[in-house]
Formats: C-alpha cells, sequence, structure tokens
C-alpha cells in the first residue's frame, strides 16, 4: 500500500519546479493533497474562485502515475495561467463551447475542459519539456468504443509526433478530423477563447450523449483530461454580458482561415447585427442565452439576477447625470469666546471647563462662564438630488427581459442607476393587470432591489398602478404621501400607458386627473419611455399632460433619450451633477 503522507511530501517538493516550468515570476500556494477520496472523477483539478490547485492522492496511487508529479502539477499550473486564467475568461471559453455545441448544454463543461487541457499539454510537451505523453500512455491509451477518446488521444500524437497507437487505438480514430484539431491547437494556443467555438463544432459528432453519461468524464476522453475547474463562484463577473463576440457562430475548423490557410472566409453564416442578439459577429449573448450558460455550469443563479446583472452592465455605459436642486441658504453656528454666565441663564450652558479655569472657588454669576456662538451666513446646506419613482410596464405586449433584450427595461436601467449614482432614492415598480405590480415597496438606495424590480416580469393584463402613484405624492386623508422632496416620475411602457390617463374600465375610457395632480406634488417632472409607433405617440401626447414622451425601440434609440433627457428634464431650474 502506498504511504500517501510519504507520497504528498515528494510532490509538494517538487511544486517550485511546476511552477518555473511556466517562468521565474509565476506565484500559486503550495497545492491542496487530499489523503482521502475526493470523487472529483480524476486526480488533479483547479479552482478559479480562489486560485489553487488540489490533487487527490488516493486517485494518483490508484492510477500509478506516482512518478509524474511535474506533469500533474504544471498542468494545473496552467490552468491558472493559459486556460482559463480567471472566471470571466472560462464563461467566455465556455459561451463559445456552447454556440459550437448546439443543443448539448449538458456537455459543456466537458469540452470546454478537453479544450483547455489540449493547450495546456500541447505547451508543456513542446516548448516546457515537461513529458506529458509518458503522463498519458501511463493512463493507458483510448479504447475502440470511445470515439471521442480515440480523437483527443489521436490528436495528441500528430501534436508531438508519436507512433499511432500509443495513445489511441491504431486505425479507430478519425484521421481527418484528428489532423484538424491538432491544427486548430496550434493556430489558437495562446486564444483559448478564439478556438473554443470551432473545438466544439469539430468534436460534436464525436460524442455520444448516452455512453458519456454512462462512462462519466475521465472515462470519456481516455483519461487525458484532469477534473478541470471545480469552483464553487456562481459570481456574473463584468465584461460577460457586453462581450460583442460570443454569440457569433461557430466556423468550422476546416474552413476556419487561422487553421487551413485560407485568404478568404466562405460566407457561411451572413453577418446580421441585431441589439442584444446572439446570432451573427459582433452580437452579445442574450439574457436567457447567458443564464441557459451559467445553468449548464451549475450555477444556481436565477434568471432574474443573471437579467438584473445583463440590464447592469449594459446601462453601465449609457449612465447620465440627474438633476439636483440646491437646498435653501442656512446659517451655520461658529464657536465663540467665553461670556459670563449670569443668575437667570440657562443652567445647561455653563462651561465648566472655563469656569474652572478661572477660579477653583465657583461664583455664580461671578466666575461662571458661558461659550458663545456666532452665525456664517455663507454655509449651505448639501443639495439633494431629485429622487426617481420609475414605473415600468410589464403586461403582454412587453418583452420578457430576462429572456430577451428589451430596449424599455434597459431605459428602465439607465434611469434608475444615473439616479443611485447621484446619490438619489429609487421606488421601481413593475405593473401589469389591476393588482398585479412587483417593486422595491417604497423609495430605496439598494441597487440590486431596484434592478430585481426592473427586469421582473409579469405577462398579464394592462392597468396602471393609479393607486401606487396617488399613495405616493399625494397621500390619502390622514396618511401622508410616501414621496418626501422632489421626484421625477418615469414611466416605461408601450401603449398601455393610456390606462395611466384614461383607465379601462366596466363603463369603457373614464378620464383621470390622478396623474396629473402627481406630477404637480412631485415637483420634479414626469417622463413616459415608451416603445410605440408613431400615431400611437400622437395620441398619447394628447392626453398626458406636461408629462415628456420619449419613443425606444433601439439601443441607438435609447443613447438619443439618454441625452434629450439630461438636456430637457435637467435643463429646468437647479443644477446638474455629472
Amino acid at each position: 500500500m502506498t504511504d500517501l503522507d510519504a507520497l504528498g511530501a515528494r510532490w509538494l517538493a517538487v511544486w517550485p519546479q511546476a511552477l518555473a516550468v511556466w517562468g521565474r515570476t509565476s506565484r500559486m500556494h503550495a497545492p491542496v493533497l487530499h489523503t482521502q477520496p475526493c470523487h472529483v472523477g480524476s486526480w488533479a483539478w483547479y479552482t478559479t474562485d480562489d486560485p489553487e490547485v488540489h490533487v487527490d492522492l488516493t486517485v494518483v496511487a490508484e492510477r500509478g502515475i506516482e512518478d509524474h508529479a511535474l506533469a500533474v502539477l504544471a498542468h494545473e499550473v496552467g490552468h491558472h495561467l493559459l486556460a482559463p486564467v480567471d472566471r470571466l475568461t472560462a464563461l467566455r471559453i465556455a459561451a463559445r463551447i456552447r454556440v459550437g455545441l448546439i443543443d448539448m448544454d449538458h456537455l459543456i463543461g466537458l469540452v470546454d475542459n478537453i479544450w483547455c487541457d489540449l493547450l495546456i499539454n500541447d505547451r508543456l510537451q513542446r516548448q516546457a519539456g515537461v513529458d506529458r505523453a509518458t503522463l498519458a500512455q501511463t493512463v493507458g491509451a483510448a479504447q475502440a468504443d470511445n470515439p471521442l477518446g480515440l480523437l483527443v488521444g489521436r490528436t495528441y500524437e500528430i501534436l508531438w509526433g508519436l507512433p499511432r497507437g500509443r495513445l489511441a487505438e491504431e486505425g479507430k480514430a478519425a484521421e481527418d478530423h484528428a489532423h484538424l484539431c491538432a491544427r486548430l491547437v496550434r493556430a489558437y494556443a495562446r486564444d483559448p477563447v478564439g478556438g473554443a467555438a470551432g473545438f466544439a463544432r469539430l468534436v460534436r459528432m464525436h460524442l455520444d450523449p448516452e455512453w458519456l453519461r454512462a462512462q462519466g468524464g475521465g472515462a470519456a476522453t481516455g483519461g487525458f483530461a484532469c477534473g478541470g475547474d471545480q469552483s464553487d463562484d456562481d459570481s456574473i463577473p463584468y465584461g460577460l454580458a457586453t462581450d460583442p463576440t460570443l454569440g457569433a457562430p461557430a466556423t468550422h475548423p476546416a474552413i476556419d482561415p487561422r487553421v487551413v490557410g485560407t485568404t478568404e472566409t466562405p460566407d457561411e453564416h451572413p453577418v446580421v447585427l441585431v441589439p442584444g442578439g446572439e446570432g451573427g459577429a459582433g452580437n452579445v449573448l442574450q439574457p436567457a442565452a447567458l443564464h441557459a450558460l451559467l445553468t449548464a455550469l451549475g450555477s444556481p443563479a436565477s434568471a432574474q439576477r443573471v437579467a438584473a446583472a445583463w440590464y447592469r452592465e449594459h446601462a453601465a455605459g449609457h449612465l447620465v447625470p440627474f438633476p439636483v436642486r440646491e437646498g435653501p441658504t442656512r446659517s451655520e453656528e461658529l464657536l465663540g469666546g467665553l461670556d459670563t454666565w449670569e443668575i437667570g441663564d440657562d443652567l445647561s450652558t455653563i462651561d465648566w471647563s472655563g469656569t474652572m479655569a478661572a477660579s477653583p472657588v465657583v461664583v455664580p454669576g461671578v466666575t461662571t462662564v458661558q461659550r458663545a456662538y456666532h452665525d456664517d451666513e455663507s454655509a449651505q446646506e448639501r443639495p439633494r438630488p431629485v429622487d426617481l419613482d420609475l414605473y415600468l410596464d410589464s403586461s403582454g405586449s412587453m418583452p420578457d427581459p430576462s429572456a430577451v433584450y428589451a430596449p424599455v427595461a434597459l431605459a428602465g436601467a439607465v434611469l434608475a442607476l444615473s439616479a443611485l449614482r447621484a446619490g438619489a432614492r429609487v421606488q421601481a415598480t413593475t405593473w401589469s393587470g389591476h393588482g398585479d405590480v412587483v417593486g422595491t415597496d417604497g423609495f430605496t438606495r439598494d441597487v440590486d432591489a431596484v434592478l430585481h424590480a426592473v427586469v421582473a416580469h409579469i405577462g398579464g393584463g394592462t392597468s396602471f398602478p393609479l393607486a401606487l402613484l396617488e399613495r405616493t405624492h399625494l397621500g390619502s386623508p390622514g396618511t401622508p404621501a410616501t414621496a418626501t422632496g422632489p421626484t421625477h416620475v418615469a414611466v416605461i411602457s408601450d401603449d398601455g400607458v393610456s390606462t395611466m390617463f384614461r383607465p379601462w374600465s366596466a363603463q369603457g375610457e373614464q378620464p383621470d386627473d390622478t396623474a396629473a395632480l402627481a406630477l404637480e406634488a412631485a415637483g420634479g417632472g414626469g417622463s413616459l419611455v415608451l416603445q410605440v409607433s408613431a400615431p400611437a405617440r400622437d395620441r398619447i401626447l394628447a392626453m398626458c399632460g406636461d408629462y415628456d414622451v420619449y419613443t425606444v425601440t433601439s439601443e441607438d434609440d435609447l443613447v438619443t433619450f439618454a441625452r434629450d433627457f439630461a438636456r430637457t428634464t435637467w435643463g429646468r431650474p437647479g443644477r446638474a451633477r455629472s
């Protein structure tokens, strides 16, 4: 039986050499060596949340690779320095793998790990002099019933000039695909994100989901792959939602000019630029696609949480100033000298320090003193930003922000985040039919709570919550309004906004002046941000009174809206803070 403690000591002694393989400046703390089975499915793995290498010594002994510490440890360091490096890059690689696999989301993690391992192992074998080939041979060649393992094994044989049959059963691998795979690895040796989709598309036909599920990840690759990233990190890193490359079509290596050396790329996939779309070069992942990716990788993040992160990131580039009104001038008390405290003055105003300094014997009205104060007329109250009362239409006619790109939701996020950045409070309310309301339940500075309301979707009827608008700005007999200062009222909707001025009832559309009275009481102006046609816009203009109306149907329109909103709304009396 192997002495695992002694084995661990031997492996720890090799750790500095494993780091040096990647350069003299490489730094990581020592690996975690487990002497009890971890049931990860491999002998080693890496975590991106807390950059750390783990080794299951029980599997090392079981697979007979005790003498391959350098090859194993240097490989895991490669996950830290080459692929995937960090959480953002790991998700970018996985997103491209998902595009190439098309409809096999449950295999994203497996294919992702194989791709990263190919890049790392080839660099170690060819450039660093680390013998990964002998490690792979010790583990055993891929067998004839394992098409994915055969492809990977034969690819390694081609990359490293090994005899056929050393890492894959001779004559069983798809030779043309193995050669393409080897060229793909070399072409994208330093670009794991760029080559991931092509690799996934190439290996897709070698994946038998049922066989893979029965065999497990390690067996599926013939034992060439490590345990991959076992991180528990479920964060959504900034930069993922706005990456313009992640939704581009996957180019098969056979027609990839970087792989086959052609100077022209066949027009296999016409490029169609759709804001927030997933179907063309230059497009980003839509919220639903991003959620599907994270779910496939085991993240428990809900669709609403993912959507909130998506819109927050997209709104960041469009944040605009928010109105700040100067407060009234007031005097501020300044400390003066000491005056005599006389009998009859307030006893609490005696300055006992000054009194005792003047004489150790206290004689009221003779030795007692009090502090004098002077007024500073130049002081002003701190300016208070105008709060935001935001209403978002979530009726059946509006898109679900957690599924597809919704310009109106992005407009709402821009308004809310702009207000919060200026220090204002926000009340965000998503509404649909009568009584169907999701919101912050009052004004708040909690960004997460506000964005959760922005991306909520009800999908019912259409009835603007006039009762909430009235309670917020007008109050009721015996109950004051919940808004406590100047507030801007903003409504994100389509033509359903008409129920704000003419509520639907059994008697038909009846005019209602609640919205107009609330706008006057709010004192910060009002805006209607609408996804409507030109005729519908004209009809709403005829009934909305002093509310400003903006139409938003695309991201370009959103930028125009943000600019116009800053100029027209904040150009009113007061001062804008940038």
